[in-house]
């Protein structure tokens, strides 16, 4: 599923130096943060205290909703564990380094986040101004390939080794920042990199 923010578009003209970043684990430390912040119960969530422990043990391992329902309770306080995640995460100084510099170098910036924007659009939008994070539009997108060859964008900075297949060159250039667990993709899928200086020099090759 692919949700666009209101009255936002990508101009067809820049398309040829426009860049797709991906937002979570790519210029932030959201697994961290999630993984070993400090996230005290409160009524709040109304459940109990045994509940929310064991709610937040399954969210901190990124276990999915149980159920087949849209909106339950664990769904609830995995959204408001998020949203505090994402308060709380600390940009990657490379991460800023690079926004900066495709903003200085003309580059039309798109982040894609897959966090539901529809709830936490402003909080994300204001994040991104108290780290310096310069961008042009800010979309809800699951599959950022998708995204890439829907609006004809050929570099794709990601988090994680996405799903892709043979012919993933011809819709974009997928890069990847290595997180423990990865299993590295073959090279003509997608590159991994360790810092964005290799991002630099690839989207001009």
């Amino acid at each position: 599923m692919m949700v666009l923010t209101p009255t936002e578009v990508v101009p067809a003209v820049t398309r040829s130096r426009s860049i797709v970043i991906n937002l979570d684990d790519t210029l932030n430390n959201f697994t961290e943060t999630l993984r070993h912040g400090d996230f005290p119960y409160s009524p709040a969530y109304s459940l109990s205290e045994a509940t929310f422990e064991q709610y937040l043990r399954k969210i901190r391992n990124g276990d999915p909703e149980p159920g087949d329902l849209f909106s339950t309770s664990y769904s609830y306080c995995c959204f408001k564990i998020h949203l505090q995640c994402w308060r709380q995460a600390r940009a990657r100084p490379g991460g800023v380094e690079f926004m900066q510099w495709l903003k200085r170098n003309q580059w039309q910036i798109i982040i894609c986040a897959q966090r539901d924007l529809r709830r936490a659009h402003d909080c994300t939008r204001a994040w991104l101004q108290e780290n310096d994070i310069p961008f042009d539009h800010l979309f809800m997108a699951a599959d950022k390939v998708a995204f890439c060859k829907a609006w004809d964008i050929r570099h794709l900075v990601d988090r994680e080794t996405v799903d892709v297949g043979q012919d993933c060159l011809s819709e974009a250039n997928v890069y990847y920042s290595i997180m423990p667990g990865h299993q590295p993709l073959p090279a003509h899928h997608a590159r991994s990199f360790e810092t964005f200086a290799e991002v630099k020099r690839w989207i001009h090759e």
